[in-house]
């Protein structure tokens, strides 16, 4: 990481995905600053200068982490690096599957593992955590209770350290399934971007709605040999009805010359960071 940190906020506790990233972005003398939400965690970088937050912005299997992408903007936050983590789910159980009737789960967990849990475990009450290693604890502690059946999906690292209670492994709807965490700071007051950096991001807004203006938008990255990467419409929050784009592409030369275009024409744009992966 080429950006010095006084503090590291992500989301807790030790052993999260986010907390991975974290480990995976900085060096182990950096201090990490444990959340309860993704919320709090880049909240408390937009309010004290010099602190970095490491938050999951977008997962391959259920998409973007809307409340994390709108913060970039509304706390006015940037985008200084990218991590890749792969997300490995298990289930630790209690007595028979059938018979569970608690499961203990983080919204994102479920949603990634909803295939399965509906397979194995048809009359469970999924029970809401704060985090994935939090369904984990709270799993240990219901142990505790007389005729407790119940389970929880945790990391695979997590299910790991207690092997008695592991129904099940990789429990993850898709193989394949990956979060992209962001490295965000507070932006500067006059902020500047390095575009050799690997990726950019930005935020767009129309100044009216007509026909072919997604055309004009897109047609302008064509013109500039510009790859997008990632495109996204959000409600505006301001209008309703209306919708703002968030933007990811890949560096080039033209990268300059092609937001200058943009701000020449019937768009509003805010760059969000010019950033490179780190793992």
């Amino acid at each position: 990481m080429t950006e010095a940190a006084s503090i590291i906020y992500t989301l807790g506790p030790e052993g999260t995905f986010s907390d991975e990233a974290a480990r995976l972005a900085f060096s182990s003398d950096h201090p990490i600053r444990y959340t309860r939400t993704f919320q709090e965690a880049v909240l408390s970088v937009s309010q004290e200068p010099g602190s970095v937050g490491v938050v999951p912005v977008e997962n391959s299997v259920a998409g973007t982490i809307a409340p994390i992408q709108d913060a970039l903007v509304s706390d006015h936050l940037c985008v200084i690096g990218e991590v890749i983590v792969p997300v490995r789910y298990s289930l630790l159980l209690q007595g028979a599957p059938e018979a569970a009737s608690t499961c203990f789960a983080h919204p994102q967990a479920y949603e990634q593992t909803s295939q399965f849990l509906a397979k194995h475990l048809p009359q469970a009450r999924c029970v809401f955590s704060d985090s994935n290693v939090d369904s984990g604890v709270r799993f240990l502690a219901a142990l505790e209770e007389p005729g407790f059946q119940g389970a929880a999906v945790v990391p695979t690292s997590f299910a790991e350290k207690h092997p008695a209670h592991v129904f099940r492994e990789g429990i993850q709807d898709y193989s394949n399934n990956t979060t992209r965490f962001l490295v965000v700071r507070r932006m500067a007051a006059e902020e500047s971007f390095d575009f050799s950096r690997n990726k950019t991001s930005i935020f767009v807004e129309l100044h009216e709605d007509r026909s072919g203006l997604l055309y004009e938008l897109l047609s302008t990255f064509k013109r500039h040999g510009i790859n997008l990467c990632r495109l996204e419409s959000r409600p505006s929050k301001t209008i309703p009805w209306a919708y703002v784009f968030y933007m990811d592409f890949y560096n080039t030369t033209g990268v300059e010359a092609c937001l200058e275009s943009l701000l020449q024409s019937q768009f509003r744009i805010r760059v969000l960071g010019s950033y490179d992966q780190m793992s």
